[in-house]
């Protein structure tokens, strides 16, 4: 009887303790709910079939006038309450926690870069996500080429993203930060580059910044060098990347309408400034295996500059995402 008690707790309090996160990959993005309830009836049972050997071996005990020690019965009695109780309170956290999205954003993985369309509203941003703290956003995730899995292991966030198909997740940032996140399948030689970053700002600030980047325009050139820019942007760059508000529309390569506010360049390969910006231009494919990018090693260092200065031009001001803590 001693054993069969101490199994069911074991049992019970291990179920208890290995209980789902709050985030899922699965198409309706339920799945994670319904199997922590499932999780939570058996864990119920467990602990009625522990309750109940207990007392039926002390009616036992007593029929043939045996003593039972009351430490037997007490210590296991509270244990399995102790496990149930924190059970409980997991399980109305996750519900009350998840709430109803505030709203969506489309993800969608290329090899090896990462594309957000916010739906309603008309902005795209590529690699950093923006959202607010402390709201819960619906993440729906497809691919245009191979198998993808999103992941932010300091939120327990992993995701699929399936050619084909939508699969859906609920997230929710507690705290503002800079959150990294990265591609867990092996999807080609730049897999361990596939990275992005997800910027947690408070909610005032993320409304700010989806009512700007939704009105953004490049803003005019007042230097020669600019205008320089702007020419070899059209020339090398605007077939294959989008500029809104400008003639640049390519979809094949990642969104730089608001790169001047990006913290990294290259899928988060690399911090964003002026020198690496310089360095990835002329030589990606060195930096990245499989890169799509191709090498413009025929640009002269003016070259460089010029097209640097107008990219860093693309930016909203008044948001500056560097200094975002990192957990």
């Amino acid at each position: 009887m001693k054993h069969l008690a101490f199994f069911a707790i074991l049992l019970a309090g291990t179920v208890l303790a290995h209980q789902p996160t709050t985030f899922s990959d699965d198409p309706t993005g339920t799945e994670s709910g319904r199997l922590l309830l499932w999780v939570s009836v058996f864990a119920a049972l467990s602990v009625v079939i522990v309750l109940g050997a207990l007392f039926y071996g002390r009616r036992r005990a007593r029929a043939r006038g045996d003593s039972m020690d009351a430490v037997w019965i007490a210590v296991p009695v509270i244990l399995v309450a102790v496990v149930g109780i924190l059970g409980a309170q997991s399980l109305v956290q996750m519900f009350s926690a998840a709430g109803k999205p505030a709203f969506g954003v489309q993800v969608t993985a290329h090899r090896y870069w990462w594309d957000f369309d916010y739906g309603d509203v008309p902005v795209r941003l590529s690699n950093e996500l923006v959202l607010p703290a402390g709201v819960t956003v619906e993440l729906r995730f497809t691919s245009t080429d191979a198998f993808h899995a999103l992941s932010v292991p300091e939120v327990g966030l992993k995701a699929s993203a399936i050619p084909g198909q939508n699969t859906r997740t609920q997230v929710r940032f507690k705290k503002v930060g800079s959150y990294l996140g990265f591609c867990t399948e092996q999807c080609g030689l730049g897999a361990k580059q596939h990275r992005m970053r997800v910027l947690v700002v408070e909610p005032e600030a993320f409304e700010r910044f989806l009512a700007a980047a939704a009105t953004f325009k490049p803003p005019p050139p007042k230097t020669e060098e600019l205008r320089s820019g702007i020419e070899l942007f059209s020339r090398h760059c605007a077939s294959c990347h989008t500029v809104r508000g400008s003639s640049a529309g390519g979809k094949a390569g990642p969104d730089l309408t608001l790169f001047g506010n990006r913290t990294t360049l290259g899928a988060a390969s690399l911090p964003n400034t002026p020198a690496n910006l310089r360095t990835w231009i002329r030589a990606a494919p060195d930096l990245k295996p499989d890169v799509r990018m191709p090498a413009f090693s025929e640009l002269s260092d003016a070259d460089l500059n010029a097209l640097a200065a107008y990219l860093e031009s693309l930016r909203l001001d008044d948001f500056d995402f560097a200094n975002l803590p990192q957990p």
